[in-house]
């Protein structure tokens, strides 16, 4: 959001966080059935990486990628 001397942000120019969160876990949901129709037709296996680390504050991290290929 930008900041106009003349035009001033109100509170209801803001989304809510609820309003975010729906929007966000319903663009994720359409995401994971493109993800998994990809990975259906797909015509090989798919190759799976990890790596866990521990930050200075001890955070525990693990990520994962995976591998594929398309036609």
């Amino acid at each position: 959001l930008t900041y106009n001397s003349q035009n001033k942000t109100k509170d209801t120019d803001i989304p809510h966080r609820t309003k975010i969160t729906t929007c966000v876990l319903k663009h994720a949901n359409e995401i994971q059935k493109d993800l998994a129709m990809e990975l259906q037709e797909s015509p090989g296996h798919v190759s799976l990486t990890f790596d866990g680390w521990t930050s200075k504050i001890m955070t525990s991290y693990l990520a994962v990628t995976g591998h594929w290929m398309t036609r």
